[in-house]
């Protein structure tokens, strides 16, 4: 009877190993992230006013800056951030943006907001990426904590409060 129960055990054992050794490197190999992040954006650029309808305020801009995370985003800290975008006082605005670590690594995302101005909740989303963010998705927003908008040299210059986010990495 001590045999059989032995057997039965080892035999369980031996079940559990192999479950281990085959479901672990499985899970190893998928690499999948997510995690959350926080941080700040410093930004500045250039508008250039679009000829428009008498009353709406219309142009392209372009603006990049760095941005800081206190949270690691797949384990870095630090990106270049560059977005290009159409702003409409009526419509909103419709942006790109790509973020550029320092080894290269790159996540694009599509932002959606009104004006750039102070206090404005800006909501963005990933929509992939290069290297080690090949393929990240999520959310994240922030909202304009104080901007210099020179209309006559078409100068922006802003800087974020609570920029938060998350994001899956595949």
């Amino acid at each position: 009877m001590n045999k059989g129960i032995e057997v039965k055990t080892l035999c369980c054992a031996m079940a559990f190993a192999v479950v281990i050794a085959v479901v672990l490197p499985i899970q190893a190999v998928s690499g999948e992230q997510a995690g959350s992040f926080k941080g700040s954006w410093v930004a500045s650029g250039k508008r250039q006013p679009f000829d428009f309808i008498e009353g709406r305020d219309v142009g392209t801009f372009k603006l990049a800056g760095n941005l800081s995370l206190k949270d690691e985003f797949s384990g870095i800290e630090d990106f270049w951030a560059e977005c290009v975008g159409l702003s409409d006082s009526v419509g909103g605005s419709s942006v790109r943006c790509v973020w550029r670590s320092l080894k290269g690594d790159k996540a694009y995302s599509v932002l959606s907001g009104q004006p750039l101005k102070e206090g404005v909740k800006v909501t963005g989303e990933f929509v992939g990426g290069t290297g080690r963010l090949k393929g990240v998705s999520g959310t994240f927003g922030f909202t304009w904590r104080s901007t210099f908008i020179d209309k006559d040299q078409g100068v922006f210059t802003g800087q974020t409060l609570d920029l938060n986010g998350a994001y899956r990495i595949p």
